[in-house]
């Protein structure tokens, strides 16, 4: 499956008959036993990848989408092990089912107070976000008219209470630290730009690179308020040299080795 064609930002300009979702959630299985998972129904800008690792001791979930629909409830068919969850970084299109993996829950130090406390002006309208907000993703290209949802999770779905509740994590993470498996060992990577505590995760005896949202396949956002450019550059000549052979990042398809180098090289040529 591949991700639903829309505008890159905005949706619906009102919930007025909005339908309701077949199926919120859409999944592709990978090799390696990695299924991406994704929200066909939320906007371009916010349609983050999910990711669940399959282990022989436990399973590992990478991010968790808007929590509009309970992403714990949608991947009970499909693991029946202990579930570690790593968040990237903290924020709304990745943190919003965070909450209900708070037994295991694995982040950056940088990105921590704002899984505990998520921001208030957090919404799935455009029309309820601060002006300074809207003006730096219209600065970047993106539409910021209606709503962030073309569809309703069920009947009766009120957008307007829609909130992410807050976390704590249970293990901060650095560069270097594991997470174990059992079978399978992933090193975190400290990959700041986009923001101060992204990060990474690296399986060298696979050749699998899970990039949040330091590495995609697009408009890759260095513009936010916590966004470092100079860090940024850093992160990419350190993720260009990763002998990847497969690259699963924090939006849109996963891709090999020569989209990486070029995702890399097209972002350090623009300064």
């Amino acid at each position: 499956m591949t991700d639903t064609p829309g505008v890159p930002g905005g949706g619906r300009r009102s919930s007025d008959a909005l339908p309701p979702a077949h199926s919120w959630f859409a999944i592709e299985w990978h090799a390696n036993g990695i299924m991406r998972i994704w929200e066909p129904h939320v906007s371009r800008l916010l349609r983050a990848n999910i990711f669940l690792v399959k282990g022989r001791d436990r399973d590992l979930v990478v991010d968790a989408g808007m929590g509009i629909v309970s992403l714990r409830d949608f991947l009970r068919p499909f693991t029946d092990k202990p579930i570690t969850h790593l968040v990237t970084h903290s924020h709304v299109d990745h943190v919003g089912s965070s909450h209900e993996f708070g037994d295991d829950l694995l982040m950056h130090t940088a990105e921590a107070a704002m899984l505990r406390n998520p921001p208030d002006d957090w919404r799935l309208s455009f029309e309820e976000y601060p002006e300074d907000k809207r003006r730096r993703l219209q600065a970047a290209g993106f539409d910021t008219t209606g709503l962030l949802i073309a569809a309703l999770p069920h009947e009766g779905f009120d957008y307007r209470n829609w909130r992410v509740p807050g976390v704590a994590p249970t293990r901060l993470v650095d560069e270097g630290d594991v997470v174990d498996l059992g079978d399978r060992r992933f090193e975190v990577m400290h990959t700041p730009g986009h923001s101060p505590g992204s990060i990474s995760l690296w399986e060298p005896a696979s050749g699998t690179l899970i990039g949040g949202d330091a590495i995609y396949d697009g408009l890759l956002i260095d513009t936010l308020p916590d966004s470092d450019r100079s860090a940024y550059c850093v992160t990419m000549e350190r993720l260009r040299s990763v002998p990847a052979t497969v690259v699963h990042g924090g939006h849109r398809e996963s891709f090999g080795a020569s989209k990486l180098k070029k995702l890399c090289d097209d972002y350090l040529s623009t300064f």
